[in-house]
């Protein structure tokens, strides 16, 4: 199994922008094959919050595949002025790692 993390740090005022930009991830990795679970874990604070979203697939190939197409709909969105979330972060901090057997 392969485990992608994305921490976006966010103002607070934001928060359900930013919720509601995090859930159609969801509903976008649904349709792909390898695809096993989606969590977001919200740290809310008074100025800044923080919302870790924890993506489960089959293999880290399969994830590949899922991650182009969401890299090119972000380009499009930027393009056409759409943003796509993208404007909501303060900071972002990504991580990448296949679970083993001990």
């Amino acid at each position: 199994m392969h485990i992608e993390t994305v921490s976006i740090e966010f103002e607070t005022d934001n928060k359900e922008k930013m919720l509601q930009s995090v859930a159609h991830h969801k509903e976008e990795m649904a349709e792909f094959d390898g695809f096993l679970g989606y969590e977001v874990w919200l740290k809310e604070g008074a100025r800044k919050s923080t919302v870790m979203n924890v993506s489960r697939w089959a293999s880290k190939e399969q994830f590949t595949v899922w991650m182009k197409q969401h890299r090119d709909f972000h380009r499009e969105m930027k393009r056409t002025g759409g943003g796509g979330g993208s404007e909501l972060v303060v900071t972002r901090q990504t991580g990448s790692y296949d679970m083993i057997t001990i």
